[in-house]
């Protein structure tokens, strides 16, 4: 009896706060179950990064977007106060601060 209770009361749990997270249908955890901070509005999908900049000239922390010209996601760098590129060269990377480094979830290429 106790099992069962105890089961009940888990399930009773997925997907609320300080619950239990839950997956979707493509494994991943729900965008509705993520703590606030963990990443910020997606800006949408941009043919280049000049259309990204005119659409938002100043972005908030976490603040992403889709740039078709580059093939790739652009964040807003808090420390630096613009959008950059999550593809960068080595040497473009070797010359951010840590704080920089670590504002955005860099891909080195």
């Amino acid at each position: 009896m106790a099992s069962a209770v105890s089961y009940e009361l888990l399930i009773s749990k997925f997907g609320t706060p300080n619950g239990v997270a839950t997956l979707d249908g493509a494994g991943l955890v729900p965008v509705s179950q993520l703590p606030n901070g963990v990443f910020g509005p997606y800006r949408g999908q941009y043919a280049t990064s000049d259309a990204l900049f005119a659409a938002f000239p100043i972005g908030t922390y976490a603040d992403y977007a889709y740039v078709l010209g580059t093939s790739s996601y652009w964040y807003w760098n808090v420390n630096l106060a613009h959008w950059v590129n999550q593809q960068i060269t080595e040497a473009d990377y070797l010359l951010l601060s840590v704080a920089a480094k670590a504002a955005v979830p860099y891909i080195v290429i």
